[in-house]
C-alpha cells in the first residue's frame, strides 16, 4: 500500500506544472535569448535588492526644464501570468518659467503612471515610458543608473521610440523635443 501511495504522489508531482522564481538578472539573460522566459517562470524577483537603490525622490534640471522623479518598488506586481518586482515611476516636468509641461505625480493607479520597469542590465535599470503618445510619439525606454561613487546621484537618459507616428498630428517630428532628454542627465536624491 505504501508503494502505491508513493507512486501516486510521484505521478502527481510530475503531472503538475512546476512554478519557478527567477532573479531580475536571470530574466535579463532570458530576454536576450530567442526563447524568452521559460513557461514555468511565474515570478521575476529582485532577489539581490538591486531596485532599492533607485527608490525615492530624485530631482534635476536639463535643457531649461526642471524634473522631479519618484520611484517606488512594487513586489510581485502585474496583471499577467508572470509577476515581477519592478519600479513604478511618476514624474513632473516644469519649463524655465515654472509651467507644468507634464505631471503624473498625482496618478493613483500604478498601472497608469506611464513609467514602468522592464528589466535590469548590469547597473542600468530600464523602464518603458509612454507619455503624450498621441502627439509626436513621445515614448520609448528610460535608462537609470545610480553613480558608483555617490549613491545620491543618478543618471537618466531616454531612447525615443522611432516607430510609427501620425505626421498630421506631428508635422515637426524631426525637431520635436521630447519630455525626457536623450543625453544623460544627472539627478540628485532628495
Amino acid at each position: 500500500m505504501k508503494n502505491i501511495i508513493f507512486i501516486l504522489i510521484l505521478l502527481l508531482s510530475f503531472s503538475c506544472k512546476s512554478q519557478s522564481i527567477i532573479s531580475l538578472e536571470q530574466a535579463y539573460v532570458y530576454s536576450k535569448s530567442d526563447d524568452g522566459l521559460p513557461e514555468t517562470v511565474t515570478y521575476v524577483k529582485d532577489i539581490n535588492n538591486r531596485l532599492d537603490q533607485f527608490v525615492g525622490t530624485w530631482k534635476g534640471s536639463y535643457g531649461g526644464k526642471q524634473y522631479e522623479f519618484r520611484f517606488i518598488k512594487k513586489i510581485n506586481f502585474g496583471s499577467y501570468s508572470v509577476k515581477w518586482d519592478e519600479l513604478i515611476g511618476r514624474f513632473l516636468v516644469n519649463d524655465s518659467n515654472g509651467n507644468i509641461l507634464y505631471s503624473s505625480l498625482n496618478e493613483s493607479n500604478d498601472e497608469n503612471t506611464h513609467l514602468r520597469g522592464i528589466n535590469i542590465q548590469n547597473k542600468t535599470y530600464m523602464l518603458n515610458f509612454s507619455g503624450n503618445v498621441e502627439y509626436c510619439n513621445d515614448r520609448g525606454v528610460v535608462f537609470i543608473e545610480v553613480s558608483q561613487n555617490n549613491p545620491n546621484i543618478m543618471y537618466l537618459s531616454f531612447d525615443r521610440d522611432k516607430g510609427a507616428f501620425d505626421p498630421a498630428k506631428c508635422p515637426n517630428y524631426s525637431t520635436f523635443v521630447p519630455l525626457l532628454p536623450k543625453t544623460k542627465m544627472t539627478l540628485t536624491k532628495q
